[in-house]
């Protein structure tokens, strides 16, 4: 089994606490203190992940954390206290050994990997819990932090990582967690607070010792005119990824909040002035990202305003007409999410349409606990959840869908079309290829759209696999291709996609 996060993958989030455990309490939201889910109650419930198709659950920090702050417990666990060791409130003593040591970790891997299941443990160096300054050398604290991208995070103690001493604590506690705690695939929270030199030595040490550790960065820009400053990070400090939190706002944006197409995804190349999408920044030879296949796209996640199904009820609320409609426009998301360049993550929950917010500087309601009453023996939701059945099944399906195409995996991307409310575009791999259309307008087209198969773009053997080649992926019909012309007609705020080997 390869160990490490690939585009063959589909990332799952799980705020541990919130999950599952056996002796887990589910409370109303605002309630802030520890629930009681364990890394025990992941595997207790890795055949409902395998049902869903994911392959990798990233699990928040392990660390020992503080015991509050407070009122607040660390239910979160991103407060360390120590990071030589586990947090005993994540163990319950179901599978996994009561001891603390990082070798325990080490178990809970080595069981997910055994049902085929790869790990992402999050790691934080750039901070302690609140109160934990106590327990290291004062001198290893940034004070009211230092330099225009470092900055005391919510009042947490700030390491300084241009402090040689702080450089060596983390970097050698990092290669504790991965010779002892098996941990191959690293989440890193909050990067653009961390002193630039920390990845220097992370690039030299861990990843020249260790090639086939994989770390994914957290850098908390959404815009798409912060595409130059997330993008450093893969290209300049050697993260294997990324998030990709424009394409985020991109897509929440235009499928949601029914902004354009042609100004947030792709421009139609039609002239040199128009303004750049987000997709128009993957160009490496353009001063994109090195690897945009490579960054780790999403929809929603702990840090962000709301759940995607939060923000479709926001735009479409009330029941009826307005819950079929903000099903329609989550669906469509989910849609893009898994035919769109990149590896896509899931935040747990979002499979069945849990909604979450934050208000203020408040995110407990976007924490909520996983609404396990809602899922059958079966792993899927009951038939009598519709919300929770229908969305269920359309991200089970485009997991497989996507598991099963290379084009949607590896294909390089090539847009056809883009205007304010359609967006056309082929996925291209060596013996595979896609096509994807979406209308983001509320009415089926007029008539069909006529897309060029532009020859000095598109290899012959590629329109050869099209024609008669193509078949959509629910209904089983036959993409039209006519004179170097894909002809399609599209139902509103829909994503058709065409593949090959659909039944």
């Amino acid at each position: 089994m390869n160990k490490h996060v690939t585009q063959d993958d589909i990332i799952y989030f799980v705020m541990t606490d919130r999950f599952f455990g056996r002796n887990k309490r589910t409370v109303d939201p605002s309630d802030d203190s520890i629930h009681g889910g364990t890394l025990d109650g992941i595997i207790e419930k890795l055949n409902y992940l395998l049902e869903l198709g994911v392959t990798t659950i990233w699990v928040t920090p392990v660390y020992e954390n503080i015991e509050r702050f407070g009122t607040t417990e660390p239910y979160h666990y991103y407060w360390p206290l120590r990071f030589d060791r586990m947090d005993n409130r994540l163990l319950d003593g179901t599978h996994l050994p009561n001891s603390v040591d990082m070798r325990t970790f080490g178990k809970f891997v080595d069981i997910c990997e055994a049902k085929g299941m790869k790990v992402v443990l999050d790691m934080v160096v750039n901070h302690a819990g609140y109160g934990a300054h106590e327990g290291f050398d004062p001198t290893w604290f940034n004070v009211n932090g230092s330099g225009d991208i470092k900055g005391a995070l919510a009042g947490l103690p700030d390491f300084n990582h241009d402090n040689p001493q702080v450089l060596d604590y983390f970097i050698n506690n990092i290669e504790a967690w991965i010779t002892r705690g098996e941990v191959t695939n690293i989440r890193m929270d909050t990067v653009k607070h961390v002193e630039p030199k920390f990845w220097h030595h992370f690039k030299a040490q861990i990843r020249g010792q260790y090639p086939d550790s994989c770390l994914i960065g957290e850098v908390l820009f959404e815009g798409k005119e912060d595409i130059g400053k997330l993008l450093q990070y893969q290209n300049y400090h050697d993260f294997d990824s990324i998030f990709d939190f424009p394409l985020c706002t991109a897509l929440r944006s235009t499928l949601i909040y029914d902004e354009s197409l042609r100004y947030w995804l792709a421009r139609p190349r039609l002239n040199d002035h128009e303004p750049l999408g987000v997709l128009d920044d993957d160009n490496p030879f353009k001063g994109g990202y090195r690897n945009a296949n490579r960054l780790v796209t999403l929809l929603d996640n702990h840090d962000l305003q709301r759940r995607i199904m939060s923000h479709a009820r926001a735009k479409h609320p009330g029941e009826g007409s307005g819950l079929d409609w903000a099903l329609r426009v989550t669906k469509l998301c989910l849609g893009a999410l898994f035919t769109i360049r990149g590896i896509p993550q899931i935040y747990y929950g979002t499979e069945v349409g849990l909604e979450g917010w934050t208000v203020g500087d408040d995110d407990r309601d976007l924490r909520r606990d996983f609404p396990w009453h809602v899922i059958g023996d079966d792993n899927h939701p009951r038939q009598q959840f519709r919300k929770e059945h229908e969305i269920f099944e359309w991200t089970r399906d485009l997991i497989h869908l996507r598991k099963g195409n290379a084009a949607l995996k590896y294909g390089t991307t090539i847009t056809l079309w883009s205007d304010d409310l359609v967006y056309a575009f082929l996925r291209i791999a060596t013996d595979d290829v896609a096509f994807v259309i979406i209308n983001n307008g509320y009415a089926k087209m007029s008539h069909p759209i006529q897309l060029d198969l532009n020859p000095s773009a598109i290899p012959k053997r590629v329109e050869t696999m099209m024609a008669g080649g193509l078949k959509h992926w629910k209904m089983g019909q036959t993409l039209t291709v006519q004179g170097g012309k894909v002809v399609v007609e599209v139902e509103g705020k829909t994503i058709d996609i065409y593949c090959r080997g659909v039944a």
